[in-house]
């Protein structure tokens, strides 16, 4: 557990990009979700739990301690969820990467509300308007600017990050558990 603790903390620190508020793209759940795959849930979200701790220690953007909690210690943790899926890791790590996703964006409208852009309700509703033909009233409410923003901020962050890890993790984790697995050939 240590040991991908420390890779996922690593890793953490080659970003592809960062965003202004927090948040990057990175490698960094790699070995957390391995750790979740290859010794269970609990490990998993212990592991997870630790490398959020450790990244909150390194690279802090703390607002309130409830926040602290849904953006640092629950969305780590929940990567432990893979570990219920050990012959599906696909599904594993998409089921956690929407709740780390839904963390983030309860946090982002919250805590974030105020970096809301003005009018970004009334533009993505055209933008979906003019380029689809649906219509969505509810996006012209005013409450749902924080909601919409906090969606957006973490989606460009976890959606390109959750697509990495369905990509590369499961068979990358089977090549590492052959190069690792006991040479029974005599």
């Amino acid at each position: 557990m240590a040991v991908a603790v420390a890779l996922a903390v690593l890793l953490g620190f080659i970003r592809l990009y960062r965003l202004p508020w927090g948040g990057s793209l990175s490698l960094k759940i790699l070995p957390l979700i391995y750790l979740s795959i290859s010794h269970g849930p609990r490990a998993g979200m212990a592991g997870g739990l630790a490398a959020g701790l450790v990244t909150l220690i390194i690279d802090p953007v703390v607002l309130h301690p409830i926040q602290v909690a849904l953006d640092y210690l629950l969305p780590y943790a929940m990567l432990g969820i893979i570990g219920y899926f050990p012959g599906w890791p696909r599904l594993g790590i998409t089921v956690a990467c929407i709740l780390r996703l839904a963390s983030h964006v309860v946090s982002g409208a919250v805590y974030f509300a105020a970096f809301t852009p003005p009018e970004l309700n009334r533009q993505v509703y055209e933008l979906i308007r003019d380029y689809t033909g649906i219509t969505l009233a509810p996006l012209l409410q005013q409450w749902t600017a924080p909601w919409l923003y906090a969606l957006l901020y973490n989606a460009s962050v976890v959606v390109p990050e959750t697509i990495l890890m369905i990509l590369f993790a499961p068979p990358l984790i089977q090549r590492l558990n052959r190069s690792l697995a006991p040479d029974r050939t005599g």
